[in-house]
């Protein structure tokens, strides 16, 4: 099943509290002008679901344009998805604590994403979730960075940094390469309430390609696989799952780490 993780640009969503949020002129009127519609959007590129290229925080960095085609495209063995409802309140930090018990888990991973629920909040009190939000502690998008392959993050509130504290410059510069050569592309804003419990068996960004800019809107696709491989009514399908055990090697899903009922490591372990 394939299912939208963006959110749908609307004139009336949330937007970082200093920014200008998307409006639309409608330019003709079909029957009144001619024989169709026609809209001019005036569109910020960190409105709504969007990517931060390296442009963004270095002066030399890579344009959003100048991103090669793999860099929006990651199959599922490729993608983690990690659940922190502890951190889907307002003004919480993720830091590299919420990583450590899952360092095996980084294993050949292109693609991290991080599911608070805060994205509840985009609906349920707007101001909150544009104002109050989650970041991304600098200390971990440098271990990111450095310590793993990841090559894009992407989270369900609007922001790497946030409003209320002043962590947000040295947070991207340390995820889009301000500091070395590699760099970690993030997407903001997005929707991961959608995926549930199921496997992503991969993920495909659309992006909108403007020359010279620094960061822009992407249209985040997902297949969902829930591994009900033998659901054709043939009887034979009970024994074929004795045989097979566990998903076939051959398909592709992501990992799905639940941060509740992960064990926490030992005191002594702890920074």
């Amino acid at each position: 099943m394939f299912v939208h993780l963006s959110h749908i640009l609307d004139p009336g969503g949330p937007h970082w509290p200093s920014s200008p949020a998307l409006s639309m002129d409608q330019r003709k009127v079909l029957g009144e002008d001619g024989d169709s519609n026609d809209y001019i959007s005036h569109l910020p590129n960190h409105f709504g679901t969007h990517m931060d290229a390296p442009r963004h925080f270095v002066p030399d960095g890579v344009t959003f344009a100048e991103l090669p085609a793999e860099r929006f495209n990651f199959d599922g063995d490729e993608i983690l998805l990690l659940d922190i409802p502890d951190k889907g309140t307002q003004k919480s930090i993720v830091t590299i604590e919420d990583m450590e018990p899952y360092l095996e888990d980084f294993e050949g991973i292109r693609m991290l994403l991080i599911r608070t629920g805060f994205e509840r909040y985009r609906t349920e009190n707007p101001e909150v979730y544009m104002s109050e939000g989650p970041c991304l502690d600098p200390d971990l998008c440098k271990w990111l960075a450095t310590e793993t392959r990841v090559q894009c993050v992407g989270f369900d509130w609007i922001s790497v940094g946030a409003p209320w504290n002043d962590l947000g410059t040295e947070a991207h510069r340390q995820l889009l390469g301000y500091y070395r050569g590699n760099f970690i592309t993030a997407i903001e804003d997005l929707s991961l309430e959608p995926v549930g419990d199921a496997w992503i068996d991969f993920i495909t960004l659309g992006p909108l390609r403007i020359k010279g800019i620094d960061s822009s809107q992407v249209s985040v696709t997902a297949f969902l696989n829930d591994f009900d491989l033998f659901d054709d009514g043939d009887d034979n399908d009970d024994h074929l799952r004795d045989d097979l055990g566990e998903a076939p090697e051959e398909a592709s899903f992501d990992r799905v780490v639940d941060t509740q009922d992960a064990p926490k490591p030992a005191a002594e372990d702890e920074p």
